[in-house]
């Protein structure tokens, strides 16, 4: 079965998935006008399935955000895309705005794919975390296979090590993660925690300068790896 067509039934899962109490699926009555046949909206703006770098955030937004932006991220002016493209650059990869016309190079997505209620900042059950995790992110790396997963945050990091059953101390600290990544996750992928760069991840966890320094060591394994 070709790439595209088991993406499209992992699509199709997802839009029919209610295993999770408390969140809307972007394909309930109440937001399906703006439903895509992405994974989640995230992916609309980078969908690569040929990716070697795949960027997972813990989740998109709530209902109000989605319906508001038609079911895409704003043109400008969010911080996490701003500070993501300026991350991805210092790797080397360039991507576009949300809404311009560009290349696809690298793969975006969220952990959580089903949206909140009460704002962006609203917290994410555990449950959440589990179900998508073992229900969709697992086989969309699986289908992609990229070189490195580049999690965005210390529940997202966690959820995916626990996934994929690799050993981790539950109660580490991001700081630590990171110093012994990356992590294996199959013979193809490895992970990589890192900060989240939205606009609090900056300000009250690790400042963007210093975000910087985390992704020049992506880098420079990527450069290590394409030599093996």
């Amino acid at each position: 079965m070709e790439k595209q067509e088991r993406y499209s039934l992992l699509v199709q899962k997802r839009k029919t998935c209610r295993l999770c109490t408390g969140l809307t699926n972007p394909a309930h009555q109440t937001c399906s006008r703006y439903d895509s046949d992405q994974i989640g909206p995230w992916s609309r703006w980078q969908g690569s399935l040929d990716a070697d770098i795949l960027v997972v955030g813990q989740d998109w937004g709530d209902t109000s955000y989605f319906n508001d932006w038609q079911g895409r991220d704003q043109a400008s002016g969010n911080p996490t895309n701003e500070n993501l493209q300026e991350l991805l650059l210092h790797i080397g990869v360039h991507v576009g705005k949300p809404r311009e016309t560009q290349p696809q190079v690298v793969f975006f997505t969220n952990l959580i794919l089903c949206l909140k209620e009460g704002g962006l900042q609203s917290p994410a059950d555990k449950e959440w975390f589990t179900n998508c995790s073992q229900a969709f992110f697992k086989p969309l790396v699986e289908l992609i296979s990229p070189k490195v997963v580049l999690a965005l945050g210390k529940k997202t990091s966690h959820s995916i090590l626990d996934v994929y059953g690799v050993p981790h101390k539950k109660t580490a600290r991001l700081l630590d993660l990171m110093k012994k990544s990356p992590y294996r996750l199959s013979v193809t992928t490895v992970l990589f925690p890192l900060y989240h760069c939205g606009a609090n991840g900056v300000k009250r966890n690790r400042r963007l300068i210093d975000q910087k320094s985390d992704w020049a060591k992506i880098a420079e394994w990527l450069g290590t790896s394409e030599k093996r």
